[in-house]
């Protein structure tokens, strides 16, 4: 029950706003204690949280670490979690196990896997940003109204500048449908910008289109060796529902991840790519793993869906390709976030 008093205090304690994206943003340094400003802590965990609605309908709630732990001498993460279809902020954050549970609260656990990102690689100050549209689908949100991609782009602008003082990035992360929100990113702007450093898709490239994204993709990947990729997926094509196939051969992750690195391959041919294949896993990588593609094969026709966040895979999209990565974890292993709840 602790841990569920403390999501009800969160929604009642944590300093709310509706911002409509205009104006001049604050951009006041922390507090003394390394207290961010507008912030409110966490009675918990000590951690800094703000929670607040951008018009119109992104739902926002801002994880910063505590006042102990975040530096303003470290560079900042931003990492945008763009949520799945369906799920609230609450499930996707996660909780600790308790009987009478919501299975939602067990698939993620993003919040656990965040702190051990915090414990593990502590060159800089991990920020992660949850987004959640009001519709609970970033497709439907984005199809809306008029200029939803534009908002998108504003958003992430407004969230850089909230932190322009911590030296800030974006890493741009997502499961299932919040791919879209990545999307509506990349549709927003004539090229994805240098303050993007990583982009993340977990199973949730379904809207990848070569003549859409591409070029974009490409020379973004080309700017600069600091920009990473990652994408995951596994044969969804081949995966059963109550006995019965629910994906398309080319309507799923599985064949949008191979169309994805095929023209990424055909098109950076200066970088040298190297295959992996096992009898479960088909992997791309190129430049020291900085772009990653990682298939799971299928012969058992599971759901591996949500199975490839929740055995550490936020905590692999955001290490690979870093000295990081594998650092007492192993993707699609144990989960080692448990003591994190």
């Amino acid at each position: 029950m602790k841990r569920l008093f403390s999501l009800v205090f969160i929604g009642c304690f944590l300093f709310c706003i509706q911002v409509n994206g205009q104006g001049t943003l604050s951009q006041a340094k922390a507090e003394p204690g390394n207290r961010l400003p507008g912030f409110a802590v966490n009675p918990i965990s000590g951690e800094q949280e703000k929670v607040f609605v951008y018009a119109p309908g992104i739902n926002i709630h801002i994880n910063a670490p505590s006042e102990s732990l975040f530096d303003g001498n470290k560079p900042t993460k931003l990492v945008l979690y763009a949520l799945p279809n369906g799920n609230s902020t609450a499930w996707t954050i996660g909780k600790a196990p308790e009987e009478g549970d919501d299975w939602h609260f067990h698939i993620q656990n993003i919040g656990a896997q965040t702190r051990y990102l915090r414990a593990t690689a502590r060159d800089c100050n991990w920020v992660t940003v949850y987004l959640e549209a009001d519709s609970k689908s970033w497709g439907r949100w984005r199809k809306a109204g008029p200029m939803r991609d534009y908002k998108i782009k504003e958003t992430v602008e407004y969230l850089l500048a909230l932190f322009s003082e911590y030296n800030p990035h974006i890493e741009l992360n997502s499961h299932s449908g919040g791919g879209n929100f990545i999307f509506g990113f990349m549709d927003a702007n004539t090229e994805i910008p240098g303050y993007v450093k990583r982009i993340s898709f977990i199973d949730s490239n379904y809207n990848w289109d070569d003549k859409r994204y591409g070029n974009k993709l490409k020379q973004w990947l080309a700017a600069s060796p600091d920009n990473h990729l990652f994408v995951a997926c596994y044969d969804d094509a081949n995966a059963l529902l109550d006995g019965k196939p629910f994906v398309s051969k080319k309507g799923g992750t599985w064949h949008r991840t191979y169309l994805m690195q095929r023209y990424l391959r055909r098109k950076l041919k200066r970088l040298k790519w190297e295959k992996t294949e096992t009898d479960s896993i088909i992997s791309y990588t190129a430049d020291n793993r900085r772009i990653l593609f990682y298939s799971r094969k299928n012969p058992e026709r599971a759901i591996y869906h949500t199975i490839l966040v929740e055995r550490n895979g936020y905590i692999h999209s955001e290490l690979s390709g870093t000295k990081y990565e594998g650092t007492g974890y192993v993707f699609m292993g144990k989960k080692v976030y448990d003591g994190y709840q």
